[in-house]
């Protein structure tokens, strides 16, 4: 087995450094990605050292080319020993028991394979993925490799192949750490997006749709709020069943809480994460009878919609348009079939709304819903 050298590792990360730099101030060596991402987090100490750095952040890096080209050289010969690797892995996956702490051997092993990022190898950290469900190591090392595989392809055909990863995403998604979390979803959202067929099986799967509803609902887990969102985005597009899964699983539930909670999350691409939660509620409420009755069931789910309507987006984030766009739609439906979400439209100020929607530079399918919902309104409106 071949053990990475420690002078390779990045005192941050503890991975193989690709790009390694020296702090010159202290001479020690990071990775250029981690200590840029310590200097722009607001530290003014080497990580290592503890040592004051200057306030200025420019000429504090120069590249280590010598240690560059032994690592270099290292990765070569790791490459050559593919085969050996390989080996390790398929002996790492027999031996797997759930009680069983993961062994040096498969733990360096996996840390190479995710260094070389080699073709060939997503079945089989698949399989040592579902084998070592319960071991938070394993399982965010042999996602990290997942996610750095070269061939999106090649990740969708082995999804495809392992009849039974529902079950198992489904444990993770609900019993793994965050990164584990974060992990999954992020694997769910990069495959259904360039191969839709080879997630077909997580979304009709009401276990994987009930796991990340859940996060969904949940902010507190470092994130996998947005990233389960992102993947329930992409379930939800690929057919049918799986938006009747969803709905079943409680999503509609979940993206309004996410809507709803939306004023409290203060990152920057939050506008453009409310414009997707909104399009894939309003593609559940048009496709899914039961979704309409899902929402209809939940207590102010029209008022959250309302608020929607009219987004002002920032100058750095134009998505807040297209957020109003599903709304409205949204809105539209849901009205047309119920008389007590008419009403709760009224009273949550749909109508001002959307009369401010109509005198700015809307789309013409917003304008024409507007008119629309306006229209459906209008008997109400005069009573009131």
């Amino acid at each position: 087995m071949m053990l990475i050298p420690e002078v390779f590792l990045c005192p941050i990360s503890l991975d193989p450094m690709s790009d390694p730099v020296t702090l010159l101030p202290t001479g020690q060596t990071y990775d250029r990605p981690s200590i840029r991402r310590w200097l722009a987090a607001g530290h003014r100490t080497c990580p290592v050292t503890m040592r004051p750095l200057p306030h200025h952040t420019s000429g504090l890096l120069a590249p280590n080319r010598t240690l560059k080209h032994l690592i270099d050289r290292w990765l070569l010969l790791a490459d050559l020993a593919l085969p050996t690797l390989r080996d390790n892995l398929l002996a790492a996956a027999a031996a797997a028991a759930p009680e069983s702490a993961p062994t040096v051997a498969a733990v360096e092993t996996l840390r190479i394979v995710r260094s070389l990022s080699p073709p060939g190898f997503c079945a089989l950290l698949l399989r040592l993925l579902m084998l070592r469900s319960s071991d938070d190591v394993l399982a965010e090392l042999a996602l990290d490799c997942l996610l750095a595989s070269p061939s999106t392809r090649e990740l969708a055909d082995a999804l495809q192949e392992k009849k039974k990863l529902p079950s198992s995403f489904a444990f993770l998604l609900r019993q793994g750490s965050p990164k584990i979390k974060i992990g999954m979803c992020r694997l769910i959202h990069t495959v259904g997006a360039v191969a839709v067929d080879a997630v077909v099986s997580f979304g009709r799967s009401e276990p994987v749709m009930g796991a990340l509803a859940a996060l969904v609902r949940d902010d507190t887990c470092g994130g996998a709020s947005d990233a389960a969102l992102r993947a329930m985005c992409s379930l939800c597009a690929s057919d049918l069943a799986s938006r009747e899964a969803a709905v079943a699983a409680g999503a509609v539930d979940a993206l309004l809480s996410y809507i709803s909670s939306g004023g409290s999350r203060k990152r920057p691409s939050s506008c453009a994460l409310w414009t997707q939660a909104l399009e894939t509620l309003e593609l559940l409420l048009v496709s899914v009878d039961a979704g309409r009755q899902a929402m209809y069931a939940r207590p102010g789910a029209t008022a959250v919609l309302v608020k929607m309507v009219f987004m002002v987006p920032s100058r750095q984030d134009r998505a807040g348009a297209g957020g109003s766009e599903h709304a409205i739609r949204s809105l539209l439906v849901a009205c047309r079939e119920s008389a007590a979400a008419r009403v709760d439209a009224i009273n949550a100020g749909l109508l001002t709304r959307l009369l401010l929607l109509l005198q700015s530079q809307c789309s013409p399918r917003a304008k024409a819903n507007a008119m629309a919902l306006l229209k459906l309104l209008r008997a109400i409106w005069a009573r009131h």
